[in-house]
């Protein structure tokens, strides 16, 4: 399957920190099983990768730095061969009452926007050109 990548897992994600590993492995399961319906039998992408996770939310939120690890860890080997390859990452958390804007989403945001209060939007995508401007 050709990049970009995204999926969509509702709900409320659990923490790289969980305290009870199987609660941290059932999720890093959910993620699999949710990028696989999507990815479907295609290879792993063998390229250097930048991973988008958007975390929208309604009331409880957990902290931001705790999100990543278990997905990229659950999306090795099925949508890129090892996360040795994700060379970016941007996390953002939003909050789905209130004042929630979003430009650009595509129409999978759009539909989870409509559909669900709490969920994630993963994005995996060609990594942007390595250089860095300050």
């Amino acid at each position: 399957m050709p990049l970009p990548f995204e999926f969509v897992i509702v709900g409320h994600p659990v923490s790289q920190q969980a305290r009870r590993r199987a609660l941290r492995d059932r999720w890093m399961q959910e993620v699999r099983n949710a990028a696989a319906l999507r990815w479907g039998a295609e290879p792993a992408f063998a390229g250097e990768v930048m991973v988008t996770i958007l975390y929208f939310f309604d009331a409880s939120r957990l902290d931001i730095d705790n999100i990543p690890k278990p997905i990229l860890d659950a999306l090795s080997g099925l949508v890129y061969a090892d996360d040795g390859q994700v060379t970016d990452i941007v996390c953002r958390a939003r909050r789905t009452s209130g004042n929630l804007t979003v430009h650009g989403a595509t129409a999978v945001l759009r539909s989870a926007l409509n559909d669900y209060d709490q969920f994630l939007h993963i994005r995996i995508e060609n990594a942007p050109v390595q250089e860095v401007s300050l």
